[in-house]
């Protein structure tokens, strides 16, 4: 078995969602607990800032205090593997509905427990670019840092924590994937002497401000990366504007991972735009192509080389 993998998918294609789509419950799964990641004001906690809002859609703005939401498997289907996911927004909003919700309702069913990250924003954090991807760094890694402390009281393997995000989430998710640390064995509180590594993550439509080129310095010890991306993503629409994110990022990406030595695999899909992985319920139903997304996921994480 090679350590890495490329697939470009269409719409002819021997996966079968024959039953599965019976497992998935058509609405946003309730969640079962809401932790804020630090006991007290997290670190850089920005006085005086107006409460964050959720609109009709299930967007989320303002965060300021960051938490973790729960969404736990069945016990009875749990199978130990979890999903801390990011949603998406732009680093300015988390379309939480759309990306952490209807992903519970695909991944709870078969066995997964997701994890939200409601990561700070700006507004109201007033920071450029790297400012807002360095401390979203820091709720990404405490997040990790939390639920592997709290692994046995979630009923969850230690061992098998993800990342994973959508756009900017993805851009998260892959910030943390190259920029883990081991944790502090000598820190007075016992979340902080954790690993933040995850065990593998996930980039859905990854995006960098609509670059081509992979900011992300990896390394041979960064988990192994399952992407998935769809090659009309980042073109021009009917006007000529251009949003999104181009397919040349995750190629980039995958291409840097197989130099250093580190399982990924990279789907191409010839539909979705930058809505690929969104796992809404009509497309997890209709069998549409992108949709398979968390099955090829839990195969491909059976299948790689343990550690």
């Amino acid at each position: 078995m090679t350590r890495s993998s490329r697939s470009k998918l269409s719409l002819i294609t021997a996966f079968s969602f024959a039953g599965l789509t019976q497992l998935i419950g058509s609405d946003p799964v309730p969640a079962a607990a809401t932790w804020n990641l630090w006991p007290e004001s997290p670190p850089q906690y920005l006085d005086g800032a107006p409460p964050e809002t959720c609109d009709d859609r299930g967007s989320i703005r303002g965060v300021t205090v960051p938490a973790i939401i729960i969404y736990p498997a069945d016990a009875t289907a749990r199978n130990g593997i979890t999903i801390i996911l990011c949603a998406g927004g732009g680093y300015g909003a988390l379309d939480w509905k759309t990306h952490v919700e209807y992903s519970a309702a695909v991944f709870n069913p078969l066995g997964v427990t997701i994890v939200g990250l409601k990561y700070r924003l700006r507004p109201p954090h007033r920071l450029d670019n790297s400012g807002i991807q360095a401390l979203t760094l820091l709720d990404a890694k405490r997040a990790l840092r939390l639920v592997r402390h709290r692994a046995g009281e979630l009923g969850v393997d230690p061992t098998r924590i993800g990342i994973a995000g959508f756009s900017a989430g993805a851009n998260l998710a892959m910030n943390l994937a190259a920029n883990f640390d081991e944790g502090d064995p000598d820190s007075p509180d016992p979340v902080e002497r954790e690993s933040s590594r995850p065990d593998f993550a996930v980039g859905l439509a990854t995006w960098h401000w609509r670059e081509k080129t992979s900011p992300f310095s990896f390394r041979p010890e960064s988990p192994p990366v399952f992407l998935v991306h769809a090659t009309n993503d980042g073109m021009p629409d009917s006007a000529g504007r251009i949003g999104g994110a181009p397919i040349d990022l995750p190629r980039a990406i995958a291409r840097d991972l197989e130099t250093i030595g580190v399982p990924v695999r990279l789907l191409e899909f010839e539909e979705g735009a930058h809505g690929v992985g969104n796992l809404i319920p009509q497309r997890v139903k209709n069998s549409f192509p992108p949709a398979r997304w968390p099955w090829l996921l839990l195969d491909w994480l059976d299948k790689i080389p343990k550690p």
